[in-house]
């Protein structure tokens, strides 16, 4: 009966182990690749009042997020997760008092990352839009 329990044991620690490894696999070969060279991407910024300010850079960088705080357009608190953005092209959202907060999307679809994951990609254009609710 000992001798059974310890197989099955084992057997349950080899499946978890082999389940592990196998969902590192398929994240590691779908995860997004960062696209190497130049690229030219536009970000648009719809603030609270509906008014839109367009951008346009040219970068070898290869994440939005390392773009937009070296050109000073975003800026936020670090945490363990990321770049939690509150303010973009100088207007601040606060949630606490209003609801708001920052919307990214890349190319009309909400980005399914935070701004640090994004990845550039030549011809892209990234939207934040200051939302409320």
């Amino acid at each position: 009966m000992k001798k059974r329990k310890y197989l099955l044991t084992g057997l349950g620690v080899a499946a978890f182990c082999a389940l592990a490894i196998l969902l590192a696999l398929v994240w590691k070969t779908n995860r997004p690749s960062a696209e190497a060279g130049k690229k030219q991407v536009t970000v648009e910024v719809v603030h609270s009042d509906g008014a839109q300010v367009e951008f346009t850079y040219e970068t070898d960088l290869e994440y939005l997020g390392e773009l937009l705080k070296e050109e000073g357009l975003i800026s936020g608190t670090e945490s363990e997760y990321g770049l939690f953005v509150d303010t973009v092209d100088g207007e601040t959202a606060d949630y606490s008092l209003n609801g708001s907060w920052w919307r990214l999307s890349c190319n009309g679809t909400d980005a399914e990352t935070g701004v640090d994951g994004v990845v550039l990609r030549d011809g892209d254009t990234y939207t934040w839009t200051y939302t409320v609710g």
